[in-house]
């Protein structure tokens, strides 16, 4: 169920409402610490660990990491 691409999307999706309700002085910092790279890379470690986990944490462990963000 959590694949990469989908992973990537939920980090894209709340990279981009973060930047929506930042404040304007933040809005270079968090386009900084949320650039393309940085979200393929976080998704590539969330799924990496998502295979070692058992079926039941998977949905707490990828909220929790989203939200991290």
């Amino acid at each position: 169920m959590y694949d990469y691409s989908y992973v990537l999307g939920l980090l894209r999706a709340s990279a981009a409402d973060l930047q929506r309700h930042a404040l304007s002085s933040e809005k270079t910092n968090i386009a900084r610490m949320t650039t393309e790279r940085t979200l393929r890379n976080r998704a590539l470690a969330i799924t990496q660990r998502l295979h070692a986990m058992p079926e039941p944490k998977r949905h707490q462990f990828v909220a929790k990491a989203v939200r991290r963000l």
